[in-house]
């Protein structure tokens, strides 16, 4: 794909791999729009949507900023309708935006409320996105969803290795979504084949983003072992500018070897 004046909706961009992923395809030309629900930044954590936007157009390129929490099926159909009126089409979808603060706590105490936010935001929102901007990639002759999964959702063994560089635990939630949302791509990648539609799922892998550096504060990760979030960009760059990526379509995509993901 020629990316130049090509739209691409990243969700979560408002920091981490999105920031990086939004500030990568505006260099490529692309017209980005920016959505997450920060529009304040956070008190330990910066970034915001206006922040991210003002980042693209320092360098020269064009965002909207959109705020939008994902576990709002509303606010998903505005942020489409909304990137249509601005822009006039859709050409890319990066379901990048995900809920990591679930609980850690065992399934007789895993409170109700944090697993279904984590399935709102993790599953449903890629699903709804996903269903909401395929007319609009069939109208352009073709398209790609990259949906940023993690290793967190591949089966693992009974019984874990204690060492490595994530000491979290099993985060229970956070692992069943990525899962369900590997087979979600899976599953449409022979749907949307014949529109010339890709449905791709990269894997980033261990990376230090600004979640991971706050938890390596903490001692609950060994930071200095995560890799550059340029890597996923540079992965998710590959796949839009390849001559087909639909080589890819229903696969994950491993940035790095599966080591586990903390942010």
């Amino acid at each position: 794909m020629e990316l130049r004046d090509r739209v691409v909706i990243v969700t979560g961009a408002s920091r981490g791999i999105g920031r990086e992923l939004a500030l990568a395809l505006a260099r490529h030309g692309m017209k980005v729009v920016v959505a997450a629900r920060t529009v304040e930044p956070h008190s330990r954590l910066v970034g915001s949507v206006g922040e991210t936007v003002a980042l693209v157009e320092a360098e020269g390129g064009q965002a909207l900023a959109v705020a939008c929490d994902l576990s709002d099926p509303e606010q998903l159909g505005a942020l489409v309708d909304r990137t249509v009126a601005h822009y006039g089409a859709v050409d890319v979808l990066v379901n990048n935006a995900a809920d990591t603060q679930g609980s850690a706590a065992p399934v007789d105490e895993y409170p109700l409320d944090s697993w279904r936010r984590q399935f709102d935001v993790n599953v449903h929102a890629p699903f709804v996105l996903t269903g909401l901007v395929v007319p609009h990639l069939r109208r352009r002759g073709g398209g790609v969803i990259v949906n940023i999964t993690s290793s967190q959702g591949d089966l693992a063994p009974v019984e874990a290795a204690a060492d490595g560089p994530i000491r979290l635990g099993t985060l229970l939630g956070y692992a069943t979504t990525k899962a369900a949302l590997n087979r979600l791509g899976n599953a449409l990648a022979p749907t949307l084949r014949g529109d010339h539609i890709a449905v791709v799922n990269v894997d980033p892998g261990f990376t230090r983003t600004q979640h991971v550096e706050l938890l390596g504060e903490r001692g609950l990760v060994d930071a200095d072992a995560a890799a550059p979030m340029s890597a996923t960009a540079d992965a998710v760059l590959a796949i839009l500018t390849a001559r087909d990526a639909l080589r890819w379509s229903g696969t994950i995509v491993r940035v790095q070897p599966a080591n586990g993901d903390a942010g």
